[in-house]
């Protein structure tokens, strides 16, 4: 899962040079290091996403506990790693060794507080899902658990993740507060640009959500990305949600290539941003929830005043942030009960035999 760590950790490795590669974990070493599970996306698709962002320059795939060989052919100036990586034993001195044979440096980033850690992460949006299931299951039942999601399933939060270096990016800088909108649209089209928007939760911003944003982004100049606050994702989504923080999320978005702004809005709809931004095109999904837009307000609000209404499928058919999300929680079971999900155990009883 990518989260605002990685993007600020990636941002900070590009503030060393003029040209990042990113390794990505191959699946295998996913499965050798985190179990059997992982990884939860193939490296395609997680090599693909990293792809997106602004940082990067190049992507390659690696061993991670084994990254000795890209080093050597690679030969990078700066070898950009983790202060944790190295205390928990997953980078070590044979790859210091390699970087020393030819001249290259290491850089050792200290831990960003807050830290949340990809596997924090994991367990967080587990737990949502568990609570989720548990809530529906004893829904009816004379039991009385009492589920707080301001108290039990309250977002992971990054902060601002602004970063240590100066001449790092900071996605920061590309949030656009939902009452300057109307300013930014006018100066906007004074200088003769068209404007793309196009919105969604991105609570798990997956490839799908990459891809689309970056069809939206190729409609016009500037494209402006909008979501819903907390409370309004809450009411929309539920329980548990949303799972990371609305900065967070925005601070992920402003990481995408094709993104220029990034805004926030407390309504259930879009209409309010549409009013204020007034943008050339609109870009939204089309799924048969919404295949009557053309009757929607939005819809007649944006051709009103000469605009433009773009419908596109989904790009990732398969991959969704409810099904990466069930995913986790199949972990999360199979750990907590797995004194009962012993298979051969229960094969076992079939193969006793009767003494009649």
């Amino acid at each position: 899962m990518l989260n605002p760590g990685h993007c600020r950790y990636l941002a900070e490795a590009k503030s060393f040079g003029d040209i990042l590669v990113v390794g990505v974990s191959t699946d295998d070493s996913d499965k050798r290091l985190r179990g059997s599970l992982y990884p939860l996306v193939n490296s395609n698709i997680r090599t693909e996403l990293v792809s997106f962002l602004k940082p990067v320059d190049y992507v390659t795939n690696v061993d991670e506990d084994h990254p000795h060989g890209v080093l050597a052919v690679l030969r990078p100036d700066i070898f950009f790693t983790s202060e944790t990586a190295w205390d928990e034993g997953m980078r070590d001195s044979q790859e210091l060794f390699v970087i020393q044979t030819y001249g290259g440096k290491l850089v050792k980033r200290k831990k960003h507080i807050p830290y949340v850690a990809s596997r924090d992460l994991v367990e967080h949006v587990a737990n949502i899902r568990v609570f989720q299931i548990l809530e529906k299951y004893l829904k009816d039942k004379p039991f009385n658990i009492q589920i707080d999601p301001q108290k039990h399933l309250k977002p992971a939060d990054y902060a601002d993740q602004k970063p240590k270096f100066e001449n790092a990016f900071n996605s920061n800088d590309l949030f656009i507060d939902y009452g300057r909108l109307e300013e930014l649209g006018n100066n906007l089209r004074k200088k003769g640009k068209k404007i793309v928007f196009v919105s969604g939760s991105y609570d798990l911003l997956h490839v799908g959500h990459a891809r689309f944003i970056e069809q939206a982004g190729v409609l016009g100049d500037i494209l402006i990305v909008g979501i819903p606050s907390d409370i309004s994702l809450r009411k929309l989504k539920g329980l548990g949600r949303p799972i990371i923080t609305e900065r967070s999320r925005a601070y992920i978005l402003g990481h995408l290539d094709p993104v220029d702004y990034v805004t926030i809005f407390d309504d259930s709809s879009v209409l309010g941003v549409l009013e204020k931004l007034k943008p050339d095109v609109f870009f939204t999904v089309a799924e048969e929830w919404n295949n009557g837009y053309k009757k929607s307000r939005e819809y007649k609000l944006v051709k009103s005043y000469g605009g433009k209404v773009v419908a596109m499928a989904r790009q990732a058919p398969y991959l969704s942030s409810s099904t990466i999300i069930d995913r986790m929680a199949m972990i999360k079971v199979k750990e907590i009960f797995k004194e009962c999900m012993d298979e051969e155990k229960y094969l076992n009883v079939l193969k006793e035999g009767s003494k009649l």
